[in-house]
């Protein structure tokens, strides 16, 4: 039964959420980050009307949907790969990561190898730009693949630069493709494919947040709880300059379960506490009188002892316990 006036809550933050998979009921996203967390419904009516001047005769409620929002201060692979559906792997030795990457190196008078950060990988092409006065020459490539995995290039490989002899402290701008495998000590690499076929999946949303208790003076715990929630699989990354950290919004549609739930909400009320979360009530002296700590009930003041009994001895601990 509802009580005509419940106790009033104000809500003052946002929820720590996890998503479950729905099949092996596994967690696989914890969000802990999160800036935003707005649940919204709605409803359509539709009147019936007639009579004489064909006034609204009965207003009829239907297709209740509910939405959710909830955006992140800080991204993760793991929570990408959720929102947008993809295939996320890690780099081994057997299945490794091809990573493209430039660099500048130098060349100097009388030298003929470039030097690279990593090891261009086997059977790829090697691209260079040289650097004069600020501007980049137009690419030159490596006559062949590479035979071989290697960080050291010699000038005479590729195809502009085989027959050239005039290099002097030539700056180039490289272009080339390394692999990675096993993650070490200082690195690791992951992949997020995007699938044309693939999208973002359905999961059971658990939202846990506090409630202000504007009676006890303290915040309880709320949850929410979305037994199939349809992540809309919707994203943007803007990458800027600004200091202002990027969200990444994460928004979702609650489907109707077979139980027909769309949402559940849960409250758990804390007894007995006094304002200060972390301390209970004591009945009695902190000092040298004997005194108990106990909760009070905030319906009917029932006290219950907690076990913890004073006074205390020199080091201020409790000498006894019930």
């Amino acid at each position: 039964m509802l009580d005509i006036q419940g106790r009033k809550y104000a809500a003052v933050t946002v929820c720590d959420v996890t998503l479950y998979d729905l099949v092996t009921k596994y967690p696989v996203m914890y969000f802990d980050t999160l800036t935003v967390t707005n649940l919204e419904g709605s409803a359509e009516t539709t009147d019936i009307q007639g009579g004489q001047g064909n006034a609204t005769l009965a207003s009829i409620s239907h297709s209740k949907s509910v939405s959710l929002e909830f955006d992140d201060a800080i991204m993760t692979m793991s929570s990408l790969a959720v929102l947008a559906g993809g295939e996320l792997r890690e780099g081994t030795d057997d299945n490794k990561i091809v990573m493209p990457n430039t660099e500048l190196a130098k060349v100097a008078e009388g030298a003929t190898i470039i030097k690279l950060s990593r090891k261009a990988r086997k059977g790829s092409y090697v691209y260079v730009a040289e650097l004069v006065d600020g501007i980049l020459s137009t690419a030159t490539r490596t006559t062949d693949p590479l035979a071989e995995e290697t960080d050291e290039i010699d000038i005479s490989l590729f195809y502009n630069y085989k027959d050239r002899s005039d290099i002097k402290d030539a700056t180039f701008r490289v272009f080339y493709e390394y692999e990675f495998g096993y993650p070490t000590k200082a690195e690791e690499l992951t992949e997020l494919t995007v699938l044309a076929d693939k999208f973002a999946g359905t999961y059971r949303f658990i939202g846990d947040t506090l409630l202000f208790n504007q009676f006890t003076g303290v915040n309880d715990i709320f949850q929410i709880e979305i037994p199939k929630l349809k992540l809309d699989g919707a994203f943007s990354i803007n990458l800027n300059a600004a200091t202002e950290a990027v969200v990444f919004a994460f928004n979702g549609k609650a489907l109707r379960d077979d139980e027909g739930r769309m949402v559940i909400f849960r409250q758990l009320r804390q007894e007995g506490k006094s304002g200060d979360e972390t301390y209970g009530q004591y009945d009695g002296s902190f000092k040298r009188v004997p005194a108990k700590e106990v909760t009070v009930d905030s319906i009917d003041g029932h006290l219950t002892p907690t076990g913890r009994v004073y006074p205390l001895d020199e080091n201020y601990d409790p000498v006894s316990s019930i």
